[in-house]
Order: structure tokens, then C-alpha cells, then sequence
């Protein structure tokens, strides 16, 4: 079986609704945000296809920046409304996506023409993705898929022990030797995140269904989704 990028995103986005019923509703089971941990992998991997694909770099960039302060405008008025009883809303993916289109246009950069500034281009764009929701983990996620996108045996190596050294830099200064445990593993549950690779391995380069409302769907559901389960929670 192959998927398609349209049937693949649509899977991710039914995950990733089941992550953060977990994140937003209370007394939710745990194993829905280890489910979860597959679904920024996957969207993170569309980043690059995109990266590569679009025809016009600097109009994805100002639709991603539109999109999130949308997001965070939103999220501070559904805050306003509807007061939160704990942190809040925190997320906000388009701004990730920001951080990673920059990084990819670094290492494209350093990949054409390597020069001492097209290095610290790298380096300092690098730094700045750390800062976000994902961390290290998108990071990780960013310099496998854009190196090893058209080698899938690599990709199938490179990938899974650079989300496992990820897990193990953050983690390990926390957990130590726990880390290593069931309850460690199950603690320091980013590592999940290499159950993305089997779905990205069946992805057939294919955009799929392409009608106008499915290109711009995940926009939208992205934040209403979210908007909608925060206000769940305030009231169960």
C-alpha cells in the first residue's frame, strides 16, 4: 500500500486530534499523546517536500507568518473569552514551520556555495529552530529529512537514531540512567517519535487530491481544532 501526501496529511490530522484531546481535555489516557507523537514528524517531512517543491519560497514563508500570528491572535481572544484554568493555549505550528522553512533555506544555502557565512547562516538558524514547541526533536526531524529525502534506505537509518540522540540530549540531563527504563521510556516519550517513519516510507511522492479547499483544510482545522478542545476542557 502507498499513500498519498493528501491521504497522508489527512491521517496525521486525526492523530493529531487525538494528541491534543490528551493535551486539552482532563483525566484523558496517556497512550493518545504517545500516539500522537507521530504526527509532527510527518508534517515536518511535507516542510521539506514543500521546501523543495513550491515556486515561490518567499510566499510560503509570508503565508506561514500570516497564519501564525492568526493563530496566536486567535488563541489570545479565545483566552480573553474563556479565562484558562491552567497554561493556556501554547501551541502554535505555523510558527514552527517558520523556524524550519529558514533552517532548510540555510542549509540549502551552505549545500550550494560553502562559505564561512553561509556556515554561521547555518549555525545560527539552527539555534533559532531549537527555540520553539519542537525543540531539538524538529530539528533532528529537519536535517534528516533534508538530506536523506530521496534515499529512503538512509532516511530509514539516519532518521530514527537522530530523534533517539535528540531524546537522549534533552532528556538525559533530567532522567539519567532512567531514561533507560520502562518508566524512563515511557517518561521521555519523544522517542515515539520514529513511529512516523514507516508512514513517510509509504508516501508515493504523489500530491493526491488537490481540489482548492483540501490545499488550504489544514490551516484552518489546524487552529479551530485546537480553539475548540481548549474550550472543551475549560468546562468538563
Amino acid at each position: 500500500m502507498r499513500l498519498t501526501g493528501f491521504q497522508l496529511k489527512m491521517f496525521a490530522m486525526v492523530v493529531m486530534v487525538l494528541d491534543h484531546v490528551h493535551q486539552y481535555i482532563p483525566n484523558m489516557p496517556i497512550w493518545l499523546t504517545y500516539v500522537g507523537r507521530i504526527v509532527a514528524p510527518i508534517f515536518l517531512y511535507f516542510v521539506v517536500e514543500g521546501f523543495f517543491y513550491t515556486r515561490n519560497r518567499k510566499k510560503y514563508l509570508v503565508r506561514m507568518f500570516m497564519w501564525a500570528l492568526i493563530m496566536k491572535g486567535g488563541s489570545l481572544l479565545v483566552m480573553f473569552i474563556v479565562p484558562p484554568k491552567g497554561e493556556g493555549i501554547l501551541n502554535n505550528i505555523f510558527l514552527y514551520f517558520i523556524y524550519a522553512f529558514i533552517l532548510l533555506i540555510a542549509l540549502d544555502r551552505f549545500m550550494k556555495n560553502k562559505t564561512v557565512i553561509n556556515f554561521i547562516f547555518v549555525i545560527l538558524a539552527t539555534a533559532l529552530s531549537f527555540l520553539p514547541e519542537m525543540m531539538v526533536f524538529g530539528t533532528a526531524c529537519i536535517y534528516s529529512f533534508y538530506f536523506f529525502r530521496n534515499d529512503k534506505l538512509k532516511l530509514a537509518i539516519a532518521y530514527p537514531v537522530a530523534v533517539i540522540i535528540a531524546n537522549f540530549l534533552v532528556f538525559w540531563p533530567i532522567m539519567k540512567g532512567d531514561i533507560f527504563t520502562i518508566s524512563g521510556l515511557l517518561e521521555s516519550y519523544q522517542w515515539m517519535m520514529i513511529f512516523a517513519l514507516p508512514f513517510i516510507l509509504l508516501y508515493n511522492g504523489q500530491r493526491g487530491y488537490n481540489a482548492t479547499w483540501a490545499k488550504y483544510m489544514f490551516y484552518v482545522f489546524y487552529p479551530a481544532h485546537i480553539w475548540i478542545l481548549y474550550l472543551i476542557g475549560q468546562y468538563v
